[in-house]
């Protein structure tokens, strides 16, 4: 069994899963389904059918009843909301299908398929796309929901307990700035930053741009209410970077900054620490990778996030940056 089957205990093939889900859905008859590689939570694939295509997410067998219910209760809110995110089928008059099959229980939504690619396809962004970015993280902050926490061992707001855990499998060069920054994550007041519903994980493998150019966001799995900066610091980690430029990050971020600040301004604090928000974000990358290519083993996304930590962390040392 491959990593991404041990999350949902898969133990048939998955055309068998992809037929059931087509009767119970309605969407014709089965042709394909292709496992989406990038995320380290759940068990995506992309759905093949007489009638078109689908995403279908298999809740990961780590996540208990609450979680899941937790995280119906966000997205039935989003597709509420004006946030361009795919919208959800019904099975049974519900979002949610759940089933036995082979002694194994499955617990699954079906999306909208977005026809275009991922950013992490893509590999850069435009102006236009940061600022849409932006709009986009504005609205997501409208909505009006203050969920039951989901754990997300990527959150800045578990770096402590994630460090504490993991940080024998950091180079030894990280130890002393990465204690630093456990130090200074500490002396946040996080009572002082303006909190909302935020998306958590806003960055290239979770932003598409349609074949018309429409920005979409997806995969709400670790959307939280907790400071809405954090959203803009991992945007800026990710859809900011040019690898290419130093100069041409600080500029995107500038600009997402920017953009944002038309429909919801920053106070104060929130500028301050958006930088140590900034590191820690490159420092989760930089953490989680580590541990997960020493224990499950290397692969492109590990790589690439590895990457842009290492990238974004040295950036943040830099005098270019502390000017933003």
């Amino acid at each position: 069994m491959n990593e991404f089957d041990k999350r949902i205990g898969l133990n048939t093939d998955l055309s068998n899963i992809s037929r059931i889900i087509c009767e119970r859905y309605g969407l014709g008859e089965f042709i394909s389904n292709k496992v989406i590689t990038v995320g380290y939570e759940d068990y995506n694939y992309c759905l093949e059918t007489s009638k078109g295509k689908y995403c279908v997410k298999i809740f990961s067998k780590s996540r208990t009843k609450d979680e899941i219910n937790n995280y119906l209760d966000r997205i039935r809110a989003v597709s509420k909301s004006n946030v361009s995110a795919p919208r959800l089928f019904l099975a049974d008059g519900d979002v949610v299908l759940s089933f036995d099959h082979n002694d194994n229980h499955y617990d699954l939504v079906v999306f909208e398929y977005i026809n275009g690619k991922d950013f992490f396809e893509i590999g850069s962004v435009n102006s236009d796309v940061i600022k849409e970015i932006a709009r986009q993280t504005a609205m997501i902050h409208d909505i009006n929901i203050k969920p039951k926490p989901i754990p997300d061992s990527w959150s800045i707001v578990n770096f402590e307990e994630q460090y504490e855990i993991k940080k024998e499998y950091l180079p030894v060069e990280y130890k002393e700035s990465f204690d630093k920054l456990l130090v200074e994550l500490k002396n946040v007041d996080f009572e002082k930053l303006p909190y909302a519903f935020i998306h958590g994980d806003i960055r290239s493998a979770n932003a598409m741009l349609d074949n018309n150019g429409k920005v979409w966001i997806v995969d709400f799995a670790v959307s939280n209410y907790l400071p809405r900066v954090i959203d803009l610091a991992v945007t800026s980690c990710d859809m900011c970077l040019d690898r290419s430029s130093e100069d041409k990050t600080c500029e995107n971020i500038a600009l997402l900054l920017k953009e944002y600040n038309k429909y919801h301004p920053l106070t104060d604090y929130e500028k301050e620490v958006f930088k140590l928000f900034y590191r820690l974000v490159n420092a989760m990358y930089i953490l989680q990778t580590q541990y997960y290519i020493k224990v499950d083993g290397d692969s492109e996304e590990n790589q690439d996030l590895l990457s842009r930590g290492t990238f974004g962390y040295q950036l943040s040392e830099d005098e270019r940056f502390s000017t933003l």
